[in-house]
C-alpha cells in the first residue's frame, strides 16, 4: 500500500479520531484541562499518531494533516463540552513551510464557539528545527491572538532555554523520560527541580506528562510539581472521564496539610561508590585513603546488593601485624560485611526504623542500601533517616490533631490565607459541640473522645474530596467548602450526628432529654443531649487579609448558632471583619 495516497485519503476525508486525556491540578484536587491527541483510522497502517506523523513529514504533508487534526480536536472538544483548557500539539516543522496558511487555528476556535484563551498551544521538539527566530515569530503570533503557549517535550530534544526567555512560555511540560522512575533517580531529580525553579522565575506552570506509578506521583508531590498527566490517573480517551481522581483528592487529604509524614527510603536516597564482589580488597582500601569521608561501600554480583565494605572493618584488619599482606590479594567477598541492612525504596521511614534498630551489629552505623525490586539503586544515611524522623514527629505534632489526625491550627490558617491570596470565594464553617462539659463530667473522658471521633468521622464521611476539614482542639471543628452546596452536607452532618448521639447515653437520660450535672458555678443544672452548633461565613477576600479577620467573624458566627438549644446552622451575612455584624431572618433559618 503506498502510504502516502492512503495519508491523502485520510486527509481529505477528515478520517481521523480525538482522544483527550486529562490534566490536573493536584494540589487543588481539580480537573485543569485536556490534551488532544490524534488517532488514524483503526483499519489503517496509519493508525498510530507516530506512523501518521513520519509519514507526513516524509511525504510533505504534515501542514495539510496539522490542520485537519486542529480542525478536528477543537470541534470535538467543544461538542463534548469539556471544561478547562485545550492542549493543542503543533510541530515547529510547519512554521518552515511557506505555504502553510495563517488564521485556521483562529477560525476553528471561534467556529467552535471557544475563546482563544482557552486554548494553548503545545510546541512539540520532537522535530527539532534550527530556526528559534522562526518559532519565536511563530509563537509570538499565537500569543497575540490570544492563545497561551506551552513548550513540550522539555529535554526531549530541541534545547529551548533560549526560547524560554525569549517567548516567557505559559506551560512548561516535563518529558516522560525524567519522570519514569524519578523517585529512584537523584540525577532526574536534580533536573526536575532545576526545571521547576526556572519556570517559577518566567512565571511558568511546570506540568509532568507521562506520570505511570503512586511513587513517581509521591515524588512529583515532594518536589512542588502541581500539574500532572498520565496513565496513573486516566488514559486517552474518545469519551475522557471528568471526575478528578480519588488518589489525587486522597493525597490532597491526606499529606497536603500533613507533609513529609508518610515519606519512605527513597527519600533518603543517594549515590554511591560500589564495587563487585570479586574485587581485590587492596583496591578498596586504596578508595577509602583517596576518600576520607567515605565509611561505606556496598558490595554488589551485577545488580544485586550482596554485602558492605565498611571503613572501620577493612582498616582495623589491616592494622594487625602482616594484615596487609595477608589481606590484600584477597576478594572483597571473603571480608566484606555479609549482612548489611537493605531495604526497597518504598519502605515507609519507621518501618525502616524498626529494621535498622532490630539490627545487633554496632557496626552497622553508617548507611544502608535501597533496592527495587531487590535490584541496587542506591545508599541511605541511618543519620538522615534520624534527622527525617525528628522533623516528622515535630511536624505531625503541629499539623495534626493528636486524637483524629485532621489538620490542626497550622495547615488551616495556611489554607485560609492561601484562598484569600488567590481571590477564591470560600465558605468557612465552624463546628462546636453543645454542651460537651456537662456530658464528659458525668460520663468520662473515654465516651468524650468517642463523641470527637464521631464528628470528625462525620466530617469526613459527608464532607467532598475537595472540601478542607480540619480540627482546631477540644471539641472546634472546622469544614472550608468553595461550593455553593455546602448547606445541604452541613445538614447530613448534624442529622446523622443527632441520630448517632443517642447510643452515648443510658436510658434514664435519653427519656429525660438530657443530663443533670454541675454548671460552671457548682449547682445542679440540667442539660439538654449534645447538639452540635455550626456557625458559618462567607468572607469577602477583597477585603479580609489573613486568617485572623476570618476567625474573628466566624467566632461570632459560632455564638449565634450556639444559642439554639439542638443542632443548628447559622449563617452570618457579616462580609468583614469592620463592619457591624448584621443576620437576616433568612440566616436563621439556616438551622
Amino acid at each position: 500500500m503506498n502510504l502516502g495516497v492512503e495519508l491523502a485519503k485520510i486527509i481529505k476525508e477528515e478520517s481521523l479520531t480525538a482522544v483527550f486525556q486529562p490534566i490536573y491540578a493536584t494540589d487543588k484536587c481539580e480537573l485543569y484541562g485536556y490534551e488532544a491527541l490524534i488517532r488514524g483510522p483503526s483499519d489503517s497502517p496509519l493508525a498510530s499518531p507516530k506512523m501518521l506523523f513520519d509519514t507526513a513529514l516524509e511525504c510533505g504533508l504534515l501542514s495539510q494533516l496539522e490542520l485537519v487534526c486542529r480542525k478536528i480536536s477543537i470541534a470535538r472538544f467543544a461538542q463534548l463540552e469539556l471544561s478547562g483548557f485545550l492542549f493543542l500539539n503543533v510541530s515547529p516543522m510547519i512554521f518552515l513551510q511557506t505555504d502553510h496558511p495563517h488564521g485556521k487555528t483562529l477560525a476553528y476556535v471561534k467556529e467552535s464557539g471557544l475563546l482563544p484563551e482557552q486554548v494553548v498551544i503545545e510546541l512539540s521538539e520532537k522535530y527539532p528545527i534550527d530556526s528559534p527566530s522562526v518559532l519565536q515569530k511563530a509563537l509570538m503570533h499565537y500569543r497575540d491572538l490570544g492563545f497561551r503557549i506551552a513548550v513540550d517535550d522539555l529535554g526531549a530534544g530541541y534545547a529551548g532555554l533560549k526560547l524560554w526567555s525569549q517567548v516567557k512560555p505559559d506551560f512548561v511540560k516535563i518529558d516522560y523520560y525524567f519522570i519514569n522512575q524519578l523517585h529512584l533517580d537523584p540525577v532526574k531529580r536534580e533536573f526536575v527541580k532545576s526545571i521547576l525553579s526556572l519556570g517559577q522565575k518566567i512565571n511558568a506552570r511546570v506540568i509532568a506528562e507521562g506520570i505511570e506509578t503512586e511513587q513517581e506521583f509521591e515524588q512529583l508531590q515532594d518536589l512542588g510539581i502541581c500539574f500532572g498527566q498520565g496513565f496513573l490517573f486516566a488514559r486517552p480517551e474518545s469519551y475522557p472521564v471528568r471526575d478528578v481522581p480519588a488518589i489525587i483528592c486522597n493525597h490532597q487529604r491526606s499529606t497536603l496539610y500533613l507533609p513529609q509524614l508518610e515519606q519512605t527510603a527513597s527519600s533518603l536516597l543517594q549515590p554511591a561508590q560500589t564495587f563487585h564482589m570479586n574485587t581485590r580488597t587492596k583496591d578498596v582500601v586504596n578508595y577509602f585513603h583517596k576518600h576520607a569521608t567515605v565509611n561505606s561501600i556496598p558490595v554488589l554480583d551485577g545488580k544485586k546488593p550482596v554485602g558492605m565494605m565498611l571503613r572501620n572493618d577493612i582498616l582495623e584488619l589491616y592494622s594487625t601485624p602482616y594484615g596487609r599482606a595477608l589481606n590484600e590479594r584477597k576478594r572483597i567477598k571473603e571480608v566484606m560485611n555479609e549482612h548489611p541492612v537493605i531495604v526497597e525504596a518504598n519502605t515507609r521511614l519507621d518501618e525502616l526504623s524498626k529494621t535498622v534498630t532490630a539490627e545487633k551489629d554496632d557496626q552497622l552505623q553508617w548507611h544502608f542500601i535501597i533496592t527495587d525490586q531487590d535490584n541496587y539503586v542506591g545508599i541511605g544515611s541511618i543519620r538522615d533517616l534520624l534527622r527525617q524522623l525528628t522533623q516528622q514527629q515535630i511536624k505531625h505534632a503541629s499539623y495534626a490533631n493528636p486524637l483524629t489526625l485532621l489538620p490542626g491550627n497550622v495547615p488551616i490558617y495556611r489554607h485560609v490565607d492561601r484562598l484569600i491570596s488567590e481571590q477564591r470565594k470560600f465558605y468557612f464553617a465552624c463546628f462546636d459541640l453543645n454542651n460537651f462539659k456537662p456530658f464528659n463530667d458525668v460520663y468520662g473522658y473515654s465516651k468524650g473522645d468517642a463523641i470527637i471521633a464521631l464528628v470528625s468521622n462525620l466530617m469526613q464521611n459527608y464532607c467532598q474530596a475537595n472540601d478542607f476539614v480540619g480540627h482546631i482542639g477540644g471539641d472546634d471543628f472546622v469544614a472550608i467548602f468553595e461550593r455553593e452546596n455546602w448547606h445541604h452536607h452541613c445538614q447530613l452532618i448534624l442529622s446523622e450526628f443527632d441520630r448517632e448521639v443517642r447510643k452515648f447515653y443510658n436510658e434514664q437520660d435519653l427519656n429525660q432529654s438530657g443530663i443533670y450535672a454541675k454548671s460552671r458555678n457548682g449547682e445542679e443544672h440540667f442539660f439538654p443531649l449534645l447538639s452540635l452548633a455550626v456557625g458559618v461565613v462567607a468572607p469577602d477576600v477583597s477585603i479580609c487579609s489573613s486568617h485572623h479577620d476570618v476567625a474573628e467573624m466566624a467566632s461570632e458566627a459560632k455564638k449565634q448558632a450556639k444559642k439554639f438549644t439542638h443542632s443548628a446552622i447559622f449563617l452570618s451575612r457579616r462580609t468583614k471583619p469592620t463592619a457591624r455584624c448584621e443576620y437576616t431572618e433568612k440566616a436563621k433559618l439556616c438551622e
